[in-house]
């Protein structure tokens, strides 16, 4: 969950700026509010927001003073200043404690997502300079999460669970000291993950909504316990080659009622044929007939001539439809080769069964 704090003692200000924030583009999933720096203080200390977004004069404990707390104890958080009086000192103190930006009211809407997305990207750089220097003191680190990278990769890819588990544990079981409540390196695993997600989506070709998620279910949580992250991580691994295989044994079963449905609705195309049959359902030719015959008697091509015979007569005897205009309606472009299978099926001409 990601969490923007807006401190503002104007009602109207703060309604204004959450209508107006892009949440999705920026990924942030909650809101929270004060009305001045004593309740922003206790809303940092209890919600731990991502992203603070502060006026600067308010009563009680006004800007400059929520600046100063947020430079001392909250560096790590990007804060936006928002603000309708253009006065020097606030813009000074604004500029000393690093703020991201800082915006005059009324408010604007690109402005303001502009600084928000300046905000998160902020977050992120810090977020990874903090893992890089975690890796540089530790190269032998580097070398771990890339074994562990790659067997995830193919463990997934493979869809092999077992492994996939035995991967996890091992790798949770070798993390050790202050890496285990580092949240840089929390979030870098969680996007290691995504991508090794994401590829093996694409490798098996299917949807993360078809194993029961979205990508908003994933993103990342703030104050993510390493094992936590790394279990739901194993759970979603876990399912998705759960699917996948329940998605391959579906392919090989073959729905012969529903193959004859087809057939029926079908029979007098000029393309249909068991080629066709078969690859539309992801079967062989060869089971596919031998499938077919065992439950209705006869194969797809003797079935698909039987349809067409039948209301080939039909046609013959209730109209006076010539010959080849029926032959067209039945599938055949080559009356001649109609004529022959007619004789074949019934023994006698379409004209002498007219005739009778």
């Amino acid at each position: 969950m990601t969490t923007l704090l807006i401190v503002d003692d104007e009602t109207w200000t703060r309604e204004t700026v959450k209508a107006l924030i892009d949440m999705t583009s920026l990924g942030i999933t909650k809101l929270i509010e004060a009305t001045n720096g004593e309740e922003a203080i206790k809303q940092m200390v209890s919600e731990n927001p991502d992203f603070i977004m502060t006026d600067m004069r308010m009563p009680g404990i006004d800007g400059i003073r929520l600046l100063e707390v947020i430079e001392k104890e909250y560096a790590d958080i990007p804060t936006i200043v928002l603000s309708g009086y253009q006065d020097f000192v606030y813009t000074r103190q604004a500029i000393k404690s690093g703020v991201i930006e800082y915006l005059p009211k009324p408010v604007d809407e690109k402005e303001l997502n502009e600084a928000l997305k300046k905000a998160v990207l902020e977050k992120q750089r810090k977020e990874q300079t903090r893992y890089q220097f975690f890796t540089a003191k530790q190269p032998e680190l580097l070398e771990m999460i890339e074994s562990f990278r790659q067997t995830v990769s193919f463990s997934l890819k493979e869809l092999n669970a077992k492994q996939l588990s035995t991967c996890f544990q091992e790798f949770l079981g070798n993390i050790q000291g202050e890496l285990i409540h580092d949240p840089s390196f929390i979030m870098y695993l969680h996007q290691v993950f995504l991508v090794l997600l994401e590829e093996t989506l694409k490798a098996h070709k299917i949807k993360l909504e078809e194993i029961g998620l979205k990508w908003n279910d994933i993103e990342y949580r703030e104050n993510q316990l390493l094992e936590n992250e790394l279990m739901t991580q194993l759970k979603i691994g876990e399912l998705l080659i759960c699917k996948v295989e329940e998605i391959k044994k579906q392919k090989t079963k073959i729905n012969l009622e529903e193959i004859k449905l087809y057939v029926d609705g079908n029979s007098i195309s000029q393309n249909i044929s068991l080629e066709v049959i078969a690859k539309r359902f992801y079967v062989s030719k060869e089971y596919l007939t031998t499938a077919f015959k065992k439950k209705y008697g006869c194969n797809v091509t003797e079935y698909i001539i039987a349809s067409r015979m039948e209301k080939a007569r039909e046609l013959v005897m209730t109209t006076t439809l010539q010959y080849k205009t029926i032959a067209e309606m039945v599938g055949y472009e080559d009356v001649s080769y109609f004529y022959r299978v007619f004789k074949k099926y019934y023994g006698c001409s379409p004209g002498k069964i007219r005739k009778s």
